[in-house]
C-alpha cells in the first residue's frame, strides 16, 4: 500500500512539474545571459499553444506583438484580460507591415495609425496629414522595404531603420520648421558582418538592451570587463556587440524579446537585469 502511495505521488509530481523539467536547460540558458525569471507567467493561446507556435511573433515593439501575419496583440504582463489570457489582438482595421518605435504602425493600405491614444485622439486611429510629424513617419516608414524603425537621438535626428534587405541603416534626418528632410543614408549593421539577415534589432548605446537578431543567433551588447567593472567603483564597464550563447541556444524557445523583456514559448516571463 506504501508503495502504490509514492507511485501515486511521484507520477503526480511528474506531471505538476514536468513542464519546467523539459525546459530546466532552457530557463538555466536565458538566466545565464543575464535575465531573471518572473514568477508570474504568459498566457496566450492565440499565439502559442502546448509549445507549438500559431502565429511567430516579427516585433515586440513596447507592450505590443506584431506576428509574422501582420496581426497586432495588445499585452498585459502583470494582469489578465478578461479573456483570462495575456494577450488580446487589438481593435486595429487593417493589418500592420511596419513601426516606428511604440508610437507608429503602418498598415497594409500604406497608411500609419496611433499606438498611443491622447486628447482627442482615439487608440489606433489613423495619423492624419496635418499631424506635425507625419512628414517624419513617411520618411520612416514610408518605403516598402522598411520594417522597423527607432530613433536613436532626436535632436541629432539620427534613426536607425530595418529594410527588408536584412540589413540596419542610419537615416540623418534634418528638420526646418514642419519639413523634414532626409540628409543620409548610411549601412549601420550590415547581414554580412553578422552572418545572415538580420530580422530584427533594438539600440539603446552601451547597454545589454542594445541587440541585434538573425534568422539563426542573438548578438547582444556584452560587458568585455564584467569582473573589474562589477568589482571596482572607478572602473567602466566595456561593451562589445557579441554572440549572446544563452538566447542563441534558445532561439526556438523565444516567443518575443524587445531588449528588456522575453516572452518564451513555454509561458515564462524573462526580464534582463540591469
Amino acid at each position: 500500500m506504501k508503495k502504490i502511495k509514492y507511485i501515486v505521488l511521484f507520477l503526480f509530481v511528474l506531471i505538476c512539474c514536468g513542464c519546467s523539467y523539459k525546459y530546466a536547460s532552457t530557463t538555466r540558458s536565458i538566466r545565464h545571459s543575464g535575465f531573471t525569471l518572473a514568477s508570474s507567467k504568459f498566457k496566450c493561446d492565440t499565439l502559442f499553444s502546448k509549445d507549438q507556435v500559431l502565429d511567430p511573433v516579427k516585433f515586440y515593439a513596447g507592450t505590443y506583438l506584431i506576428t509574422e501575419n501582420g496581426n497586432l496583440f495588445e499585452t498585459s504582463l502583470s494582469k489578465l484580460y478578461s479573456n483570462n489570457m495575456n494577450c488580446r489582438k487589438a481593435d486595429i482595421p487593417v493589418k500592420v507591415s511596419a513601426v516606428y518605435g511604440a508610437n507608429i504602425v503602418k498598415g497594409v493600405d500604406n497608411k500609419f495609425y496611433y499606438l498611443n491614444a491622447s486628447e482627442g485622439i482615439p487608440l489606433y486611429a489613423e495619423v492624419p496629414q496635418t499631424d506635425d510629424e507625419y512628414n517624419l513617419y513617411k520618411i520612416l516608414l514610408g518605403e516598402s522595404s522598411i520594417l522597423k524603425a527607432i530613433c536613436v537621438n532626436s535632436k541629432s535626428g539620427i534613426y536607425y531603420v530595418l529594410k527588408t534587405d536584412g540589413n540596419v541603416y542610419q537615416f540623418n534626418i534634418s528638420k526646418n520648421n514642419q519639413n523634414y528632410n532626409l540628409d543620409s543614408v548610411i549601412k549601420i549593421y550590415s547581414s554580412e558582418d553578422y552572418g545572415g539577415r538580420i530580422v530584427d534589432f533594438n539600440y539603446n548605446g552601451s547597454s545589454s538592451t542594445t541587440f541585434i537578431k538573425t534568422e539563426t543567433t542573438f548578438f547582444r551588447m556584452l560587458i568585455e570587463n564584467s569582473e573589474e567593472c562589477y568589482k571596482y567603483a572607478d572602473v567602466s564597464c566595456k561593451y562589445k556587440m557579441d554572440i549572446d550563447r544563452g538566447l542563441t541556444d534558445s532561439y526556438k524557445r523565444i516567443l518575443a524579446y524587445n531588449g528588456s523583456s522575453l516572452l518564451s514559448t513555454y509561458s515564462k516571463i524573462f526580464t534582463v537585469n540591469n
